[in-house]
């Protein structure tokens, strides 16, 4: 007797959660091509993963390049200082992992390495 696969599966908001965090670091090699020449497969593969995600309405949001203020929904690995910066100025220099937003709320704080003016 064989069993009926459903067609939809229950999957835990974590696990989403980590393949979105997957899925924005596959895009951010990918920004950085080495030459090889699967690029383009796994560009594919990392359009196919964000629209998996999209449909869910899972979503990353990285702030690299960006201004950082208290209350954003980053937990701060680093702070460089960087004389060329004016003093108190803080950039987010590097996002190691985004934050992961499901319907627009925010589900896993961002992780960051900052720049601060000296």
């Amino acid at each position: 007797m064989s069993q009926k696969i459903p067609q939809t599966l229950e999957v835990p908001l974590s696990s989403l959660v980590e393949l979105a965090i997957e899925c924005w670091r596959l895009e951010r090699r990918l920004n950085n091509p080495t030459g090889d020449h699967s690029i383009s497969h796994a560009r594919h593969a990392a359009r196919r993963l964000n629209k998996f995600l999209e449909e869910r309405e899972l979503s990353v949001l990285d702030l690299a390049g960006r201004g950082h203020e208290p209350g954003l929904a980053l937990d701060v690995l680093d702070v460089i200082e960087d004389e060329s910066l004016p003093q108190g100025t803080e950039i987010i220099e590097e996002m190691v992992a985004p934050i992961v937003l499901w319907r627009g709320a925010v589900v896993r704080y961002g992780q960051a390495i900052i720049k601060r003016g000296k």
